[in-house]
């Protein structure tokens, strides 16, 4: 049965999904898996009615063909379940050498499913070092291993170095799509999504650790330049409890968009004044 950390709510089905899903991958794996892991926002807190379900798979070698056509058909049958979190399982396949070689950290792509996808890609999506962070100190065992047990610690100045890089290049994105019919960047649900993001990467920076949006919109609302303070707060309130499927479809308000771009700019500043 999956372990205790497992929120009852916003889903009182998610634990068995769970235990539907590393059932199926212990019996395709066997002797291959080293262990099933929670990351994202059942990791660091903030799990809510529009969160995915982020999973990291560990395995002691690469994938071969026929594994990774098994895992396809998995992740299709968890897909065809009645159910939010089965429908919304996103996470990557990593080999324990490359979990630990930390020279492919952002470079090596590796076995990932998006989001609500049952079509997989190679990517490096959880291939960075804050995915290993959480991993390590926040990471929920649904099979194998305690993290700490397979993993080195992180180093804090990585992961620091990882989020200027990632606002920097989430800017440039954004930047592009602020003038564009809707898309999630500057969806309703986008731009607060941003916001808060900016707001967790910045507490990142700050401290070295991964935490959740509410608790990154809590700290920075204390140490912020005033006139940003309303902008988190309506973040806040707009991303709270709420289902995000008409607010990823309409576009933020103009005003929102554009007070959003100049609030990751001066995060960006304010990230570059931290050692």
């Amino acid at each position: 049965m999956i372990g205790k950390r497992i929120p009852d709510q916003p889903y009182p089905d998610l634990r068995e999904v769970l235990d539907i899903f590393v059932s199926d991958l212990e019996r395709e794996l066997s002797d291959n898996l080293v262990g099933v892991y929670l990351i994202g926002s059942l990791a660091t807190g903030d799990f809510d009615a529009d969160s995915d379900v982020d999973f990291l798979v560990v395995i002691r070698n690469e994938l071969s063909e026929s594994h990774r056509d098994h895992l396809q058909q998995i992740q299709e049958k968890m897909y065809e379940m009645d159910s939010y979190p089965a429908k919304h399982l996103e996470g990557s396949y990593i080999s324990i050498h490359d979990l630990h070689d930390w020279s492919t950290v952002g470079k090596k792509a590796i076995f990932y499913f998006d989001n609500g996808s049952t079509t997989p890609e190679f990517s490096v999506h959880d291939n960075n070092w804050h995915v290993r962070w959480v991993l390590r100190e926040r990471g929920i065992v649904l099979a194998g291993p305690e993290p700490h047990t397979i993993l080195t610690p992180i180093p804090r100045d990585n992961v620091r170095y990882e989020m200027k890089t990632t606002m920097r290049q989430i800017l440039t994105l954004y930047e592009h799509a602020i003038t564009q019919p809707v898309q999630f960047l500057n969806s309703q649900f986008g731009q607060s999504f941003l916001v808060l993001t900016y707001c967790r990467m910045l507490h990142t920076i700050h401290t070295g650790e991964v935490r959740s949006k509410k608790a990154g919109a809590e700290w920075a609302v204390k140490i912020v330049a005033p006139e940003w303070r309303g902008l988190i707060d309506q973040a806040w309130k707009d991303r709270e409890g709420v289902r995000f499927g008409l607010k990823i479809q309409r576009r933020a308000d103009d005003q929102w968009l554009m007070t959003t771009l100049e609030f990751m700019k001066y995060a960006i500043a304010l990230a570059e004044t931290e050692e």
